[in-house]
């Protein structure tokens, strides 16, 4: 299984679903820029082929699969002592992390 720290991610800029995220990304031991939709992240965990996980603090923090449905599922990374989702905390993909 792989395992890749995430960096960064991309949201809705504006609409109903405004601020939700839709890709992560990061970058991998190669120094290359790699990013994902939710969707495919949450295929390859359940797939058992990817693991994802951020740093906080000094702490690395797993991200899980949460659904609120039978037909929404959702990444999040939750750390002790945080109530939200920290992967809202990490910045937008920038022009130069376009994805």
């Amino acid at each position: 299984m792989d395992r890749f720290r995430i960096f960064y991610v991309k949201k809705v800029i504006n609409g109903p679903s405004e601020g939700d995220i839709t890709h992560i990304g990061g970058i991998n031991e190669r120094g290359e820029k790699w990013s994902i939709s939710i969707d495919e992240a949450i295929e390859g965990i359940n797939a058992g082929i990817w693991e994802f996980y951020l740093i906080e603090n000094f702490e690395e923090i797993q991200v899980n699969i949460c659904t609120l449905n039978a037909s929404e599922s959702f990444l999040s990374a939750k750390g002790q002592g945080y109530l939200h989702n920290l992967l809202e905390d990490l910045p937008e993909c920038s022009l130069a992390f376009q994805l």
